[in-house]
């Protein structure tokens, strides 16, 4: 059987960016085909090694190698994976591998083609750039917060600054390839966690900064809430703002009394409106309303713990997870990237490297210690 056809078939990542954004970022460049070669610290490796189940759901399809590069001999090893490269990621504080001899000026003295991407907490400048943190603070200041900040609820568990990182990276690293198709030269990409919240907040914080009328968030809406049904399932709704499918939701529902009202109004009556909303979806199974919502064209889908997703009909469909099996025949079913690329396939999955697995395919025997 032949090798299916990748997008990023022959491209080489030497990435020392470790734990999360910059993992996922490889992850994604993994599956559509390129080399990743994780260079790791001997004995330790990525510290998010410390959490199996994390670690090989971000880093299956990667190659591991273990390199000191304090010592002149892993150093040498280091710049002869660059030498060919495509591109380096790393995610260390800002400076801290210049001192080292492993910048963007010394690599690229290596490899003037290399694409080098930093992702760091803040960036490479500003007052905040050295300073550490973790993903709470760089949505406080991107300004994701303002929901809790107005009586909102606890911290949000979903990590947009270091998800946000990650694809924007994967974004940077890309466009740079195009570029160096054009110019010959590779580029330097300065990612910033703080930054990228930031930047997918920049809707509303445009809006608030050129005095734009602040609207309601979605979930003002009493048609845009989890509800739970007579068997114990739970469902969504999701009218962000249409009157029409509000109209035609209180049809479904036989609460017809409430289905001209304006936004507005439904804003002020929310809790009002959601109890009522609750009352009715509690009196069937979600079978039920799964075939009143379909018939009736609503804005409605399951609500799935983490460990129900992967048995969802259309997720199924949709070919989002695989399955591999590690050499001590365990099985993990693993997500792939989401995009379809018609004409060109994944690339085949294999399990997380065991620390510096790959080292002797990188090396050869004369250069062992």
């Amino acid at each position: 059987m032949t090798a299916p056809q990748t997008l990023l078939d022959g491209l080489k990542v030497v990435t020392m960016a470790e734990q999360f954004p910059g993992p996922y970022c490889t992850m994604l460049l993994a599956d559509m085909g390129a080399e990743i070669i994780m260079v790791e610290r001997p004995g330790m490796g990525d510290p998010s090694r410390f959490l199996p189940p994390f670690f090989e759901a971000l880093n299956r399809g990667k190659q591991s190698v273990a390199l000191n590069v304090k010592d002149p001999g892993d150093y040498e090893k280091l710049m002869s994976l660059i030498e060919d490269a495509d591109i380096f990621l790393e995610g260390f504080r800002p400076g801290k591998l210049e001192k080292a001899d492993m910048g963007y000026k010394a690599l690229s003295a290596v490899n003037p083609r290399l694409i080098y991407a930093s992702i760091t907490g803040y960036g490479q400048t500003g007052p905040y750039r050295d300073r550490p943190g973790h993903d709470l603070s760089y949505q406080g200041i991107g300004g994701a917060l303002f929901e809790q900040l107005n009586g909102g609820g606890a911290p949000p568990n979903i990590l947009l600054g270091d998800l946000g990182a990650a694809v924007f990276a994967t974004i940077g690293v890309l466009a740079a390839l195009q570029a160096r198709h054009r110019t010959g030269r590779g580029a330097y990409i300065d990612v910033g966690m703080s930054d990228c919240v930031a930047a997918l907040m920049a809707a509303p914080i445009a809006m608030a900064m050129n005095g734009g009328a602040h609207l309601p968030a979605p979930s003002s809406e009493p048609g845009y809430d989890i509800f739970e049904t007579s068997d114990g399932k739970k469902l969504t709704i999701s009218i962000a703002h249409e009157d029409n499918f509000w109209s035609r939701l209180c049809g479904a529902l036989g609460l017809e009394i409430y289905a001209d009202l304006p936004r507005q109004e439904r804003v002020e009556k929310r809790a009002a409106l959601s109890t009522e909303i609750r009352k009715v979806i509690k009196t069937r199974p979600y079978d039920d309303w799964e075939r009143i919502f379909t018939e009736t064209d609503q804005m409605f889908g399951p609500a799935y713990d983490r460990d129900e997703v992967a048995s969802d009909p259309h997720i199924v469909a949709r070919e989002l997870f695989e399955t591999l099996t590690h050499a001590d025949g365990r099985i993990q079913t693993v997500m792939r990237q989401p995009l379809k690329f018609h004409g060109f396939d994944n690339a085949p999955l294999s399990p997380s490297p065991a620390l510096d697995e790959h080292g002797a395919d990188y090396f050869s025997e004369t250069d062992a210690k």
